[in-house]
Protein backbone atom coordinates (compact mmCIF):
# COMPACT_ATOMS: atom_id res chain seq x y z
CA UNK A 1 0.00 0.00 0.00
CA UNK A 2 1.09 3.26 -1.03
CA UNK A 3 0.17 6.61 0.72
CA UNK A 4 -0.64 10.25 -0.22
CA UNK A 5 -1.34 12.71 1.61
CA UNK A 6 -2.30 16.15 0.41
CA UNK A 7 -2.85 19.07 2.51
CA UNK A 8 -3.91 22.97 1.82
CA UNK A 9 -3.31 25.83 3.92
CA UNK A 10 -5.89 27.93 5.52
CA UNK A 11 -8.73 26.72 3.94
CA UNK A 12 -12.51 26.42 5.56
CA UNK A 13 -14.41 23.36 5.76
CA UNK A 14 -17.32 25.62 3.68
CA UNK A 15 -14.95 26.17 1.08
CA UNK A 16 -15.00 22.49 -0.62
CA UNK A 17 -18.83 21.69 -2.78
CA UNK A 18 -18.95 18.62 -1.33
CA UNK A 19 -19.17 20.53 1.94
CA UNK A 20 -22.38 22.73 1.03
CA UNK A 21 -20.44 25.57 -1.26
CA UNK A 22 -21.97 25.99 -4.31
CA UNK A 23 -19.72 28.91 -5.48
CA UNK A 24 -16.51 27.39 -5.20
CA UNK A 25 -16.45 24.02 -7.05
CA UNK A 26 -14.09 21.48 -6.71
CA UNK A 27 -14.56 18.56 -7.98
CA UNK A 28 -11.50 16.27 -7.66
CA UNK A 29 -11.99 16.06 -3.95
CA UNK A 30 -16.01 16.06 -3.93
CA UNK A 31 -15.15 12.37 -6.30
CA UNK A 32 -12.36 11.28 -3.61
CA UNK A 33 -15.31 12.11 -0.34
CA UNK A 34 -17.51 9.81 -3.09
CA UNK A 35 -15.44 7.13 -3.37
CA UNK A 36 -13.97 6.93 0.58
CA UNK A 37 -15.42 8.87 3.42
CA UNK A 38 -15.89 12.87 4.37
CA UNK A 39 -15.14 13.64 7.94
CA UNK A 40 -18.02 16.30 8.34
CA UNK A 41 -16.91 17.00 11.96
CA UNK A 42 -13.38 17.66 11.61
CA UNK A 43 -11.03 19.71 13.90
CA UNK A 44 -7.78 21.37 13.64
CA UNK A 45 -5.71 21.59 16.99
CA UNK A 46 -4.93 25.01 16.89
CA UNK A 47 -5.92 28.21 14.52
CA UNK A 48 -2.45 28.90 13.41
CA UNK A 49 0.30 27.31 11.11
CA UNK A 50 3.03 26.15 13.34
CA UNK A 51 1.45 24.46 15.92
CA UNK A 52 -0.84 22.72 13.97
CA UNK A 53 1.21 21.50 11.51
CA UNK A 54 3.53 20.24 14.55
CA UNK A 55 0.37 18.13 15.61
CA UNK A 56 -0.06 16.90 12.19
CA UNK A 57 3.20 15.80 11.82
CA UNK A 58 3.79 14.06 15.71
CA UNK A 59 -0.07 13.48 16.46
CA UNK A 60 0.51 15.63 19.18
CA UNK A 61 -1.31 18.70 20.92
CA UNK A 62 1.20 21.70 20.73
CA UNK A 63 1.66 22.19 24.61
CA UNK A 64 3.09 18.35 23.77
CA UNK A 65 5.43 18.91 20.69
CA UNK A 66 6.28 22.52 22.55
CA UNK A 67 5.46 24.89 19.15
CA UNK A 68 2.39 26.94 20.36
CA UNK A 69 3.21 29.72 18.25
CA UNK A 70 4.76 30.54 14.25
CA UNK A 71 8.39 29.38 14.85
CA UNK A 72 9.85 32.38 13.20
CA UNK A 73 7.40 34.80 14.76
CA UNK A 74 9.30 37.26 16.93
CA UNK A 75 7.57 35.88 20.57
CA UNK A 76 8.26 32.10 18.99
CA UNK A 77 7.81 29.71 22.00
CA UNK A 78 10.60 27.45 19.69
CA UNK A 79 12.15 28.07 16.39
CA UNK A 80 12.53 24.33 16.10
CA UNK A 81 11.10 20.98 17.06
CA UNK A 82 12.58 20.55 20.57
CA UNK A 83 11.85 16.11 20.38
CA UNK A 84 12.73 15.78 16.17
CA UNK A 85 12.51 12.03 17.59
CA UNK A 86 8.46 12.68 17.60
CA UNK A 87 8.22 13.11 13.95
CA UNK A 88 5.75 9.70 13.22
CA UNK A 89 7.08 9.53 9.48
CA UNK A 90 10.71 8.07 11.48
CA UNK A 91 7.81 5.43 12.50
CA UNK A 92 7.13 4.79 7.89
CA UNK A 93 10.62 4.72 7.62
CA UNK A 94 11.89 1.82 9.63
CA UNK A 95 8.64 -0.15 7.62
CA UNK A 96 11.25 0.25 4.45
CA UNK A 97 8.60 2.80 3.31
CA UNK A 98 10.43 5.72 0.71
CA UNK A 99 8.95 9.33 2.56
CA UNK A 100 8.89 12.39 0.12
CA UNK A 101 7.74 15.70 1.23
CA UNK A 102 7.03 18.70 -1.56
CA UNK A 103 5.93 22.20 -0.09
CA UNK A 104 5.44 24.16 2.90
CA UNK A 105 6.72 22.75 6.28
CA UNK A 106 6.45 25.32 8.85
CA UNK A 107 7.97 23.19 11.58
CA UNK A 108 10.82 24.89 12.64
CA UNK A 109 12.42 27.74 10.97
CA UNK A 110 16.31 26.90 9.74
CA UNK A 111 15.61 22.78 9.54
CA UNK A 112 13.05 21.55 6.64
CA UNK A 113 11.59 18.20 6.00
CA UNK A 114 14.55 16.91 4.26
CA UNK A 115 16.92 17.27 7.83
CA UNK A 116 14.40 14.39 9.13
CA UNK A 117 14.40 11.98 6.38
CA UNK A 118 12.41 13.11 4.39
CA UNK A 119 13.17 13.07 0.36
CA UNK A 120 12.02 16.31 -2.17
CA UNK A 121 11.56 19.91 -1.22
CA UNK A 122 13.63 21.50 1.96
CA UNK A 123 11.76 24.72 2.67
CA UNK A 124 12.69 25.36 6.26
CA UNK A 125 10.30 27.88 8.15
CA UNK A 126 7.08 29.36 6.24
CA UNK A 127 9.07 29.77 3.27
CA UNK A 128 8.30 31.01 -0.40
CA UNK A 129 8.22 29.19 -3.14
CA UNK A 130 8.46 31.92 -5.42
CA UNK A 131 12.13 33.10 -4.40
CA UNK A 132 13.45 29.32 -4.29
CA UNK A 133 16.35 28.86 -7.08
CA UNK A 134 14.69 25.52 -7.70
CA UNK A 135 11.27 27.04 -8.50
CA UNK A 136 13.58 29.72 -10.22
CA UNK A 137 15.11 27.59 -12.08
CA UNK A 138 11.95 25.77 -13.30
CA UNK A 139 10.81 28.94 -14.76
CA UNK A 140 13.40 29.49 -16.78
CA UNK A 141 14.38 25.96 -18.36
CA UNK A 142 10.73 26.04 -19.50
CA UNK A 143 10.80 29.79 -20.39
CA UNK A 144 8.21 30.95 -17.91
CA UNK A 145 6.94 34.30 -16.36
CA UNK A 146 4.46 35.82 -14.55
CA UNK A 147 3.54 39.11 -13.21
CA UNK A 148 1.10 40.08 -9.97
CA UNK A 149 -1.38 42.79 -11.04
CA UNK A 150 -4.01 44.45 -9.31
CA UNK A 151 -2.55 43.58 -5.40
CA UNK A 152 -5.24 44.65 -2.92
CA UNK A 153 -3.36 45.30 0.97
CA UNK A 154 -4.09 45.06 3.99
CA UNK A 155 -2.34 47.74 5.60
CA UNK A 156 -0.51 51.19 4.68
CA UNK A 157 2.58 51.53 2.03
CA UNK A 158 1.62 48.21 0.34
CA UNK A 159 1.98 46.23 3.38
CA UNK A 160 -0.06 42.59 3.75
CA UNK A 161 -0.43 41.75 0.54
CA UNK A 162 -4.07 39.77 0.51
CA UNK A 163 -4.65 38.92 -3.18
CA UNK A 164 -3.81 39.93 -6.26
CA UNK A 165 -3.78 38.28 -9.90
CA UNK A 166 -1.24 35.97 -11.46
CA UNK A 167 -0.60 36.82 -14.77
CA UNK A 168 0.58 34.21 -16.27
CA UNK A 169 -0.25 30.53 -17.91
CA UNK A 170 -1.10 27.94 -15.35
CA UNK A 171 2.64 26.35 -15.56
CA UNK A 172 4.14 29.53 -14.19
CA UNK A 173 2.32 28.89 -10.50
CA UNK A 174 3.99 27.74 -7.75
CA UNK A 175 0.50 25.52 -7.58
CA UNK A 176 1.75 24.11 -10.62
CA UNK A 177 5.05 23.16 -9.69
CA UNK A 178 4.40 22.08 -6.69
CA UNK A 179 2.22 19.14 -8.21
CA UNK A 180 4.80 18.63 -10.66
CA UNK A 181 7.15 17.95 -7.80
CA UNK A 182 5.06 15.71 -6.25
CA UNK A 183 4.56 13.91 -9.55
CA UNK A 184 8.42 13.51 -10.43
CA UNK A 185 8.38 12.06 -6.25
CA UNK A 186 6.04 9.66 -7.07
CA UNK A 187 6.87 8.59 -10.28
CA UNK A 188 10.31 7.79 -8.77
CA UNK A 189 9.47 5.50 -6.09
CA UNK A 190 7.46 3.85 -8.30
CA UNK A 191 9.89 3.25 -10.83
CA UNK A 192 11.84 1.59 -8.60
CA UNK A 193 9.31 -0.20 -7.29
CA UNK A 194 9.50 0.89 -3.47
CA UNK A 195 6.90 1.53 -1.37
CA UNK A 196 6.45 5.50 -0.52
CA UNK A 197 4.30 7.57 1.45
CA UNK A 198 4.27 10.80 -0.61
CA UNK A 199 2.96 14.31 1.42
CA UNK A 200 2.16 17.52 -1.11
CA UNK A 201 1.65 20.65 0.94
CA UNK A 202 0.21 23.41 -0.78
CA UNK A 203 0.72 27.42 0.02
CA UNK A 204 -2.67 28.05 -0.75
CA UNK A 205 -5.42 28.86 -0.47
CA UNK A 206 -3.62 30.94 2.40
CA UNK A 207 -3.28 34.45 1.15
CA UNK A 208 -2.46 36.33 -0.95
CA UNK A 209 -4.88 34.81 -3.18
CA UNK A 210 -3.61 35.05 -6.37
CA UNK A 211 -4.94 32.53 -8.83
CA UNK A 212 -3.72 32.82 -12.44
CA UNK A 213 -5.23 35.34 -14.65
CA UNK A 214 -7.49 32.04 -16.41
CA UNK A 215 -8.73 30.88 -13.54
CA UNK A 216 -10.04 34.45 -12.07
CA UNK A 217 -13.67 35.07 -11.90
CA UNK A 218 -14.73 31.01 -12.20
CA UNK A 219 -16.05 31.86 -8.71
CA UNK A 220 -19.12 33.80 -9.50
CA UNK A 221 -19.10 36.82 -7.04
CA UNK A 222 -23.03 37.19 -7.33
CA UNK A 223 -23.84 34.39 -5.98
CA UNK A 224 -21.19 34.65 -2.71
CA UNK A 225 -23.50 35.91 -0.16
CA UNK A 226 -23.01 37.81 2.90
CA UNK A 227 -21.70 35.91 6.17
CA UNK A 228 -24.60 36.04 8.60
CA UNK A 229 -21.99 37.04 11.09
CA UNK A 230 -20.55 40.11 9.03
CA UNK A 231 -22.09 43.02 10.43
CA UNK A 232 -22.41 40.70 14.31
CA UNK A 233 -22.37 43.22 17.26
CA UNK A 234 -18.97 42.02 19.34
CA UNK A 235 -20.18 42.94 22.63
CA UNK A 236 -20.34 39.26 24.11
CA UNK A 237 -17.09 38.34 22.30
CA UNK A 238 -13.56 39.09 24.26
CA UNK A 239 -11.70 42.13 23.85
CA UNK A 240 -8.92 40.94 21.75
CA UNK A 241 -11.41 40.06 19.17
CA UNK A 242 -12.72 43.62 19.14
CA UNK A 243 -9.32 44.97 19.04
CA UNK A 244 -8.19 42.43 16.33
CA UNK A 245 -10.07 44.77 13.92
CA UNK A 246 -7.44 47.57 14.20
CA UNK A 247 -4.48 45.21 13.22
CA UNK A 248 -5.50 45.92 9.17
CA UNK A 249 -5.16 49.46 8.68
CA UNK A 250 -7.09 49.06 5.14
CA UNK A 251 -8.81 46.32 5.04
CA UNK A 252 -11.86 46.37 2.90
CA UNK A 253 -15.10 48.10 4.86
CA UNK A 254 -17.53 46.85 2.61
CA UNK A 255 -19.30 44.00 1.99
CA UNK A 256 -18.77 44.00 -2.09
CA UNK A 257 -14.77 44.51 -1.66
CA UNK A 258 -14.85 41.22 0.91
CA UNK A 259 -16.95 39.36 -1.71
CA UNK A 260 -13.53 40.10 -4.27
CA UNK A 261 -11.40 38.92 -1.74
CA UNK A 262 -13.36 36.04 -1.01
CA UNK A 263 -13.91 35.80 -4.71
CA UNK A 264 -10.16 35.04 -5.57
CA UNK A 265 -9.39 32.99 -2.73
CA UNK A 266 -12.57 30.43 -4.16
CA UNK A 267 -10.78 30.90 -7.93
CA UNK A 268 -7.43 29.64 -6.26
CA UNK A 269 -8.83 26.26 -4.35
CA UNK A 270 -10.37 25.58 -7.56
CA UNK A 271 -7.12 25.90 -9.36
CA UNK A 272 -5.49 23.71 -6.58
CA UNK A 273 -8.33 21.34 -6.91
CA UNK A 274 -7.31 20.77 -10.61
CA UNK A 275 -3.90 20.22 -9.54
CA UNK A 276 -5.15 17.87 -7.06
CA UNK A 277 -7.31 16.03 -10.16
CA UNK A 278 -3.55 16.10 -12.02
CA UNK A 279 -2.50 14.02 -8.87
CA UNK A 280 -5.37 11.60 -8.68
CA UNK A 281 -4.66 11.19 -12.55
CA UNK A 282 -1.02 10.13 -12.45
CA UNK A 283 -2.16 7.34 -10.12
CA UNK A 284 -4.55 5.83 -12.64
CA UNK A 285 -2.80 5.87 -15.69
CA UNK A 286 0.02 4.05 -13.78
CA UNK A 287 -2.25 1.44 -12.21
CA UNK A 288 -1.46 2.80 -8.48
CA UNK A 289 -4.77 4.03 -7.90
CA UNK A 290 -6.34 1.05 -6.41
CA UNK A 291 -3.09 0.61 -4.36
CA UNK A 292 -2.49 3.82 -2.84
CA UNK A 293 -4.58 5.34 0.06
CA UNK A 294 -5.00 9.37 -0.35
CA UNK A 295 -5.64 11.60 2.40
CA UNK A 296 -6.47 15.12 2.49
CA UNK A 297 -6.53 17.93 4.85
CA UNK A 298 -5.39 21.57 6.38
CA UNK A 299 -3.42 22.61 8.78
CA UNK A 300 -6.21 25.33 9.84
CA UNK A 301 -9.53 27.46 8.09
CA UNK A 302 -9.73 30.95 7.35
CA UNK A 303 -12.07 33.70 9.26
CA UNK A 304 -12.34 35.19 5.67
CA UNK A 305 -14.09 38.37 7.08
CA UNK A 306 -16.93 36.82 9.58
CA UNK A 307 -17.51 37.72 12.59
CA UNK A 308 -17.85 41.92 12.02
CA UNK A 309 -14.79 41.61 9.27
CA UNK A 310 -12.14 39.57 11.09
CA UNK A 311 -9.04 38.43 8.90
CA UNK A 312 -6.84 35.21 8.92
CA UNK A 313 -7.13 33.09 11.81
CA UNK A 314 -5.82 32.61 15.50
CA UNK A 315 -9.86 32.18 16.61
CA UNK A 316 -11.04 29.85 18.21
CA UNK A 317 -14.37 30.02 15.78
CA UNK A 318 -15.68 27.48 13.38
CA UNK A 319 -14.50 29.32 10.62
CA UNK A 320 -10.86 28.94 11.85
CA UNK A 321 -11.53 25.26 13.54
CA UNK A 322 -13.37 22.91 11.62
CA UNK A 323 -11.76 21.63 8.58
CA UNK A 324 -12.27 19.36 5.64
CA UNK A 325 -10.24 15.66 5.72
CA UNK A 326 -11.19 13.34 3.59
CA UNK A 327 -9.97 9.84 3.48
CA UNK A 328 -10.23 7.11 0.66
CA UNK A 329 -8.66 3.84 0.75
CA UNK A 330 -8.48 0.59 -1.51
CA UNK A 331 -10.48 -1.64 1.62
CA UNK A 332 -12.78 1.84 2.18
CA UNK A 333 -14.52 2.39 -0.51
CA UNK A 334 -17.88 3.56 1.60
CA UNK A 335 -18.86 6.64 -0.50
CA UNK A 336 -20.15 8.09 2.79
CA UNK A 337 -20.00 10.70 5.44
CA UNK A 338 -19.14 10.08 8.94
CA UNK A 339 -20.05 12.94 11.79
CA UNK A 340 -17.59 11.67 14.47
CA UNK A 341 -15.53 14.28 16.25
CA UNK A 342 -11.83 14.05 14.40
CA UNK A 343 -8.95 15.77 13.70
CA UNK A 344 -6.00 16.46 11.47
CA UNK A 345 -3.67 15.27 14.05
CA UNK A 346 -5.35 11.43 13.37
CA UNK A 347 -3.28 11.67 9.74
CA UNK A 348 -0.41 10.18 10.52
CA UNK A 349 -2.22 7.37 13.62
CA UNK A 350 -4.13 6.49 10.83
CA UNK A 351 -1.34 5.62 8.53
CA UNK A 352 0.55 3.65 11.18
CA UNK A 353 -2.25 1.97 12.46
CA UNK A 354 -3.18 0.67 8.52
CA UNK A 355 0.59 -0.60 8.47
CA UNK A 356 0.41 -2.24 11.81
CA UNK A 357 2.67 0.37 13.82
CA UNK A 358 1.82 0.48 17.38
CA UNK A 359 2.06 4.61 18.14
CA UNK A 360 1.91 6.49 21.16
CA UNK A 361 0.43 10.13 20.67
CA UNK A 362 -2.96 12.50 20.89
CA UNK A 363 -4.03 11.77 18.06
CA UNK A 364 -6.57 8.49 16.87
CA UNK A 365 -6.25 6.29 14.05
CA UNK A 366 -9.35 6.93 12.17
CA UNK A 367 -9.63 3.18 10.49
CA UNK A 368 -11.90 1.98 13.74
CA UNK A 369 -14.23 5.14 13.36
CA UNK A 370 -14.87 4.30 9.86
CA UNK A 371 -15.87 0.60 11.19
CA UNK A 372 -17.84 2.55 13.82
CA UNK A 373 -18.71 6.00 14.27
CA UNK A 374 -19.54 5.62 17.41
CA UNK A 375 -15.99 4.68 18.86
CA UNK A 376 -14.66 8.05 18.18
CA UNK A 377 -14.18 11.02 20.86
CA UNK A 378 -16.79 12.35 23.38
CA UNK A 379 -15.08 15.81 22.99
CA UNK A 380 -12.47 17.53 21.05
CA UNK A 381 -10.20 19.47 23.14
CA UNK A 382 -8.16 23.04 20.86
CA UNK A 383 -5.68 25.13 21.85
CA UNK A 384 -4.51 28.73 21.10
CA UNK A 385 -1.35 30.34 22.70
CA UNK A 386 -1.47 33.68 20.33
CA UNK A 387 -0.51 34.81 17.00
CA UNK A 388 0.43 38.65 16.93
CA UNK A 389 1.18 38.67 21.09
CA UNK A 390 1.14 35.43 23.46
CA UNK A 391 -2.25 34.67 24.67
CA UNK A 392 -3.75 31.26 25.93
CA UNK A 393 -7.16 29.98 25.17
CA UNK A 394 -8.51 26.38 25.42
CA UNK A 395 -12.01 25.06 24.05
CA UNK A 396 -13.89 21.88 23.97
CA UNK A 397 -16.83 20.38 21.56
CA UNK A 398 -18.79 17.60 22.35
CA UNK A 399 -20.17 15.38 20.57
CA UNK A 400 -23.86 17.17 20.90
CA UNK A 401 -22.34 19.74 18.90
CA UNK A 402 -21.87 22.38 21.75
CA UNK A 403 -18.69 24.82 22.34
CA UNK A 404 -17.17 26.11 25.11
CA UNK A 405 -13.67 28.58 24.74
CA UNK A 406 -11.86 29.16 28.01
CA UNK A 407 -10.29 32.85 28.11
CA UNK A 408 -8.58 33.14 31.15
CA UNK A 409 -7.96 36.83 30.76
CA UNK A 410 -11.27 38.06 29.61
CA UNK A 411 -14.99 36.52 29.40
CA UNK A 412 -15.67 32.70 28.15
CA UNK A 413 -18.10 32.10 25.01
CA UNK A 414 -20.86 28.97 25.11
CA UNK A 415 -22.24 28.17 21.87
CA UNK A 416 -24.87 26.01 21.04
CA UNK A 417 -24.29 24.93 17.20
CA UNK A 418 -27.14 22.90 16.67
CA UNK A 419 -29.08 26.38 16.48
CA UNK A 420 -26.53 28.80 16.56
CA UNK A 421 -23.65 27.28 14.15
CA UNK A 422 -22.44 31.14 13.24
CA UNK A 423 -21.59 31.50 16.96
CA UNK A 424 -23.61 34.97 17.09
CA UNK A 425 -25.29 34.13 20.35
CA UNK A 426 -22.90 33.68 23.52
CA UNK A 427 -24.53 31.50 26.12
CA UNK A 428 -22.64 32.38 28.84
CA UNK A 429 -24.83 34.04 31.69
CA UNK A 430 -27.75 32.75 29.91
CA UNK A 431 -29.61 31.41 33.24
CA UNK A 432 -31.19 28.26 31.27
CA UNK A 433 -27.51 26.92 29.49
CA UNK A 434 -25.76 27.07 33.36
CA UNK A 435 -26.10 23.52 33.72
CA UNK A 436 -24.71 23.01 29.98
CA UNK A 437 -21.81 25.59 31.26
CA UNK A 438 -21.08 23.47 33.77
CA UNK A 439 -20.79 20.17 31.87
CA UNK A 440 -18.70 21.86 29.44
CA UNK A 441 -16.43 22.73 32.12
CA UNK A 442 -16.14 19.23 33.21
CA UNK A 443 -15.29 18.73 29.78
CA UNK A 444 -12.23 21.12 29.45
CA UNK A 445 -11.35 19.70 33.27
CA UNK A 446 -10.97 16.10 31.72
CA UNK A 447 -9.24 16.89 28.29
CA UNK A 448 -6.58 18.96 29.92
CA UNK A 449 -5.87 16.33 32.93
CA UNK A 450 -6.09 13.60 29.89
CA UNK A 451 -3.46 14.91 27.30
CA UNK A 452 -1.36 17.00 30.39
CA UNK A 453 -1.74 20.45 29.43
CA UNK A 454 0.59 22.79 31.76
CA UNK A 455 -2.54 25.02 32.69
CA UNK A 456 -4.59 22.70 33.99
CA UNK A 457 -3.92 23.56 37.84
CA UNK A 458 -5.16 26.88 36.64
CA UNK A 459 -8.13 25.43 35.01
CA UNK A 460 -9.42 23.74 38.07
CA UNK A 461 -8.71 26.63 40.58
CA UNK A 462 -10.49 29.29 38.04
CA UNK A 463 -13.56 27.54 38.48
CA UNK A 464 -13.32 26.25 42.37
CA UNK A 465 -11.61 23.61 42.29
CA UNK A 466 -8.21 23.90 44.59
CA UNK A 467 -6.90 20.32 43.35
CA UNK A 468 -3.80 20.22 41.62
CA UNK A 469 -4.18 17.70 39.10
CA UNK A 470 -0.64 18.18 37.98
CA UNK A 471 0.78 16.97 41.24
CA UNK A 472 2.71 20.22 41.60
CA UNK A 473 3.66 21.17 44.93
CA UNK A 474 1.94 23.94 46.70
CA UNK A 475 4.54 25.37 49.10
CA UNK A 476 1.88 27.78 50.54
CA UNK A 477 -0.72 24.75 51.47
CA UNK A 478 -1.23 23.58 55.18
CA UNK A 479 0.93 20.58 54.47
CA UNK A 480 3.78 22.39 53.98
CA UNK A 481 2.74 25.18 56.88
CA UNK A 482 2.31 23.82 60.22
Amino acid sequence: MNYLFIACDQLRYDTLSINGNHVCHTPNLDKLAQEGINFTNAYTTAPLCTPARGSIFTGNYAFNHEMGTNCDMYHSLAKELPNPEKLLHKQILKKDYRCGYVGKWHVGTDLGPCDFGFEGMNVPGYGNCRVEKEFIDYLDTNNLSYTLRDQIYLNPNEKTLCAGIWDGVDESTTDHYLTNRTLDLMDKFHKANENYFVTCQYWGPHGPHTPPVAWVGKADRSKIDEWASYEENLDDKPEFVRRHLLFYCDAPQNWESCREIIGLYYDQMMFIDYQIGRLIEYLKQTNQYDNTAILFTVDHGDMQFCHNGLIDKGFLYQEAMKIPLILRHPDYLHGTSNNALVSNMDIFPTVLDDLGIEFNCDGQSLLPIIKDENCGRESFYMEFHGIHFLYTQRAVIDKNNFKFIWSPGDIDELYNLNTDPDELHNLINDPDSQSKCDDMVALLKKNAVQYGDPVMDYIYKIFGEWASPSGQIDATSSKYNK
